[in-house]
């Protein structure tokens, strides 16, 4: 039973061709005309919407199964201090109106979508103002799906860390759920958490912390190896499937670049992901992406 494979917002193969999604800081911003850099931040979202159907229709070409969009593929507009509308952007009604679209071809190919915010968006942190940016950041991805029309739940999921540990803070729990709180219906629906590669968030741990808040565990194999709890990795695969119920779970794969950096992830897998016997999506995140994933299928 071989994993169905997901790309990772990136893909190489049009990156080659030219395509690729554009950005833009807030020093470009701020050092613009306001109502000039809203302009162009309008054209950026537009540009990066074609990007999106792009990757899609690449997709359905080398039959990928799941794509990951970057969190970040309207760059700027949850960075509260620059106050920006979304929906008073110049082309806010033709992105809407693609990003529907590209839903709908998704939709009738198959190809299941998520979304992954940086690990710097720290949900239960101690600053307030780090936990409002970082709700901002997972409801605005949680809307960016929305206007994609995928379900609200565990099979368009939005994969956070939990980073903080909370062996220096006992209510951590109670915290952590408190800034759930923060989260839209939409986002709070859909949220998974990814075991970490250092530090105390192992699979072990996890599964303890999730199993009473309803939140699914996101199997990263790298990760674990690098951070096992004691626990072994088919073990590990399979209590973390179970948590996430009905749905196909999706898990992360990649290898490490070398001995001396098991960390860092190399360009290619030398090694076909494990199933165990049990179905499921695997995004691979290997540094060489789409071309990853096609010298993967090439080797069956």
């Amino acid at each position: 039973m071989k994993p169905l494979y997901g790309l990772c917002c990136i893909s190489l193969v049009l990156k080659e061709r030219g395509v690729w999604y554009r950005t833009m800081t807030a020093k470009t911003f701020l050092d613009m005309p306001r109502k000039e850099a809203l302009i162009k931040l309008s054209a950026i979202c537009l540009e990066n919407v074609n990007v999106l159907f792009d990757t899609l229709r690449l997709c359905r070409e080398m039959g990928i199964s799941r794509y990951r969009i970057p969190s970040d593929i309207f760059p700027l507009i949850t960075y509260l201090r620059l106050d920006i509308d979304f929906d008073r952007l110049a082309d806010s009604q033709e992105i809407t109106s693609m990003l529907s679209k590209a839903g709908e071809f998704a939709k009738n190919f198959g190809i299941g979508l998520s979304m992954h915010p940086s690990q710097y968006v720290v949900l239960a942190s101690l600053k307030d103002s780090v936990r409002r940016d970082a709700a901002a950041e997972i409801n605005f991805n949680a809307r960016i799906l929305d206007m994609l029309n995928t379900p609200a739940d565990w099979s368009a999921p939005i994969n956070i860390h939990l980073n903080s540990s909370p062996l220096c803070r006992p209510h951590y729990g109670e915290e952590f759920d408190s800034a759930l709180g923060l989260l839209s219906t939409s986002a709070r629906g859909r949220i998974v958490v990814e075991n970490e590669d250092k530090g105390h968030w192992n699979v072990p741990n996890l599964l303890e912390f999730l199993k009473s808040r309803n939140i699914p565990l996101s199997f990263d194999f790298l990760h674990h190896m690098c951070n096992s709890g004691g626990m072994d990795t088919k073990q590990a695969f399979l209590k973390s499937a179970r948590t996430w119920g009905k749905f196909t779970p999706i898990f992360h794969y990649s290898e490490s670049l070398s001995a001396s950096n098991p960390r860092a992830h190399s360009d290619y897998c030398k090694s076909a992901p494990p199933d165990f016997g049990k179905k499921y999506f695997c995004m691979i995140e290997a540094k060489a992406k789409d071309l990853a994933i096609e010298r993967l299928m090439k080797n069956g």
